[in-house]
């Protein structure tokens, strides 16, 4: 594969040309993944605390990680700007329909975006109710797919260490499984986690997705990203994940990556941009073109490429694949990438027989 170019940095962001809609995405955070410009507007106009001077310029440099540092500093931008929104249901169907036409932008044909509904809640605003969030999150969806033709549905993400919200995810999960929730996942900084000494996946973290499992409810997890293997080996043998949020880490124990490729069959939901900010993956290591992402092309695995949190990244869908260009990944990696999404989605098998039958479509391939 060619050499590192550069790290990209909004490399079409005023690109005029839209991809076709051929595109599936598994693993962006709606709660990340909001635009600049309206969050700064909503902080604006509600009088609240902005960073720097106050000027927009100053927002985006708060919220924008540029260098490769660690998931906790990557984290710590959401706290500058989760509060445009929190509490208010109308910025929330906002945003989420502005999300919608940022995928049509970026050719995505189907998208499962997740976001914990509880972070998303104001003490201010106690009437405001997780379950309110979901419902308004899936009405923005349903009117984003009517104004731009592509299909969106929601994963509902617990958090580690904030075991308070689990059930209460998972019920929404199960009230919401045929109006447009599709699965449930968990999230956390594995790394500081660990660091403090506790478990990144707690025994009842593990029973909510034993449940989760016999209540039919599908199962992604974020594992192995600033994590060890370890994590994604109990995802996948203890909490049924059927796909693993990141899972760079599982390099780490070659049988585990074996297993994980020819028994236990998982789709690993990539992110290149963000695997570099976060501190998962050596920026050293990428631009020697030794990033896991190139050993799982190589090797034929299950995998798909997303954003993660373009609020932060300031890298839409259209920059990862600039990305993944400039190591060396073609269109036919592209067209993989995008059947293997297609095919581990969470839809129902109609659905997804359908999003599949449209691919191929599109991409000109026979049965």
């Amino acid at each position: 594969m060619s050499s590192f170019i550069s790290f990209p940095k909004s490399v079409i962001k005023n690109h005029q040309v839209k991809p076709p809609l051929s595109r599936v995405e598994l693993h962006v955070h709606l709660d990340g993944s909001m635009r600049r410009e309206t969050l700064f507007e909503l902080l604006k106009t509600k009088k609240l605390p902005c960073p720097g001077d106050g000027s927009y310029q100053a927002f985006a440099r708060a919220v924008e990680v540029t260098e490769p540092k660690d998931l906790q500093r990557f984290l710590s931008a959401f706290g500058v700007f989760m509060p445009a929104v929190q509490g208010d249901l109308d910025a929330i169907k906002r945003i989420t329909v502005e999300f919608c036409e940022d995928a049509f932008n970026n050719g995505i044909l189907y998208v499962e975006a997740r976001f914990c509904p509880h972070l998303m809640l104001s003490d201010k605003i106690p009437e405001v109710t997780a379950k309110n969030v979901v419902e308004v999150v899936l009405a923005g969806f349903k009117e984003g797919e009517d104004k731009f033709g592509l299909k969106a549905r929601a994963i509902l993400c617990c958090i580690s260490g904030l075991p308070q919200f689990s059930q209460d995810i998972l019920d929404l999960c199960k009230e919401f499984r045929n109006d447009g929730v599709v699965g449930i996942d968990i999230a956390g900084n594995e790394g500081a986690i660990s660091e403090n000494g506790s478990e990144v996946f707690t025994a009842f973290d593990k029973s909510i997705f034993e449940e989760a499992k016999k209540l039919g409810i599908n199962r992604t997890v974020h594992a192995g990203e600033d994590g060890p293997s370890d994590n994604v080996k109990i995802a996948v043998e203890e909490m049924f994940a059927q796909r693993i949020g990141h899972g760079y880490r599982v390099m780490q124990d070659q049988e585990l990556y074996r297993k994980c490729r020819h028994e236990y069959q998982i789709h690993f939901e990539t992110c290149p941009t963000s695997s570099i900010l976060t501190g998962s993956v050596e920026l050293s290591q990428a631009a020697l073109i030794k990033h896991p992402i190139v050993q799982f092309a190589q090797d034929n695995v299950n995998f798909s490429i997303n954003t993660d949190d373009t609020t932060v990244t300031d890298s839409p869908l259209e920059n990862e694949y600039q990305l993944l260009r400039s190591w060396g990944f073609n269109e036919v990696h592209f067209t993989r990438a995008a059947f293997n999404a297609a095919k581990s989605c969470f839809l129902p098998p109609d659905e997804k027989k359908e999003l599949i039958k449209k691919l191929k479509i599109i991409h000109g391939c026979d049965d």
